[in-house]
């Protein structure tokens, strides 16, 4: 079973990742799961009716293949780098900062690529869910994983509908999660990174591109709400779980044990893994209050937090609620 763990914008969602990373029923795919949902990606490849333009296509991931042992060297200096200086300090890396996915990844484009210019019939999907399978098979670490989950491998319909008849198929089956936080915080968030200047999405950013940085994060946030609210009337308490990033902390046991219900986990956590520590994600509730930019560029525009507010009052008392 693939477990999809599909955020909002800086609303916590990796924090319930990494605590699901601590059971051995679950596998993690750590990092941001774009390989998929992006230009050029695996779904752009299998919704594209050209077979000249999805070899163009394999070809620039083939290109990125090759690049990857450079990335990832500079990748291992910059944190071997930390390490000197920080002698605690850990760090896990994202999928696409290990050699052997790009290998994976390059044999089955290869694949691909082949059956493509041989015009064999084959099911593309079931392709790319073979590959999806193996990900993790030689990771003996996840050897009795009953679950993967992938972080935020599609976009809402309502940001990007161009995969909407594909990532159903891709992932199934498959269970969701969506998580939701105090907007204010939320916002708070993507300004302390800088995201809110950032315009360089095409598929998330577009038709905000002129906006004032807090009517940016109305409308895309909007859309992800309106998203979420009409995914939800289509999944049962089996399939998909809401749940709100300051609830899974504040009530840690109550929630957590609604999401080992929905899971089906029936072990502990493992103490030893330290990716999700409870105390400090509490740190990240009620920042937003005290972040004066963040007061800045919401100044006379009441307006933002009300309206996100009330459609999160939505989530909140939907029946898939935690």
């Amino acid at each position: 079973m693939n477990i999809i763990n599909i955020g909002g914008w800086y609303v916590g969602n990796t924090a319930i990742s990494d605590w699901m990373d601590g059971f051995e029923e679950i596998a993690f795919i750590k990092g941001e799961f774009n390989i998929t949902r992006l230009e050029n990606g695996i779904m752009d490849m299998i919704v594209e009716p050209d077979p000249l333009k999805k070899i163009e296509m394999i070809r620039i991931q083939k290109k990125a293949c090759y690049k990857s042992p450079y990335i990832i060297s500079r990748s291992f200096i910059g944190h071997y780098t930390k390490f000197l200086l920080k002698p605690n300090f850990s760090h896990t890396y994202d999928y696409d900062r290990n050699l052997g996915f790009y290998i994976n990844f390059h044999s089955y484009l290869s694949k691909y690529e082949e059956k493509l210019i041989s015009h064999e019939e084959f099911d593309e999907v079931e392709l790319w869910r073979d590959w999806l399978n193996r990900l993790l098979s030689s990771n003996l670490a996840h050897k009795n994983s009953k679950h993967t989950v992938f972080q935020n491998p599609f976009f809402y319909n309502d940001t990007f509908d161009g995969h909407k008849d594909v990532w159903p198929k891709l992932f199934s089956p498959y269970k969701l999660i969506f998580v939701h936080r105090d907007p204010l915080d939320q916002f708070s968030d993507i300004v302390k990174n800088k995201a809110h200047t950032l315009v360089s999405w095409p598929r998330f950013h577009k038709g905000t591109e002129t906006m004032h940085p807090a009517d940016r994060f109305l409308i895309i946030s909007k859309k992800i709400y309106n998203a979420r609210l009409k995914m939800a009337e289509n999944y049962t308490k089996d399939e998909l779980a809401i749940l709100s990033f300051e609830n899974f902390l504040q009530e840690h046991s109550r929630v957590t044990k609604g999401l080992k219900n929905f899971l089906d986990i029936k072990t502990q956590r493992d103490d030893s893994n330290k990716r999700f520590i409870l105390e400090n994600s509490l740190k990240n509730i009620g920042k937003g209050k005290f972040n004066e930019e963040v007061a800045s560029l919401l100044k006379g525009k009441e307006y933002v937090m009300e309206e996100l507010n009330n459609l999160r009052e939505q989530l909140m008392n939907h029946d898939n609620a935690i």
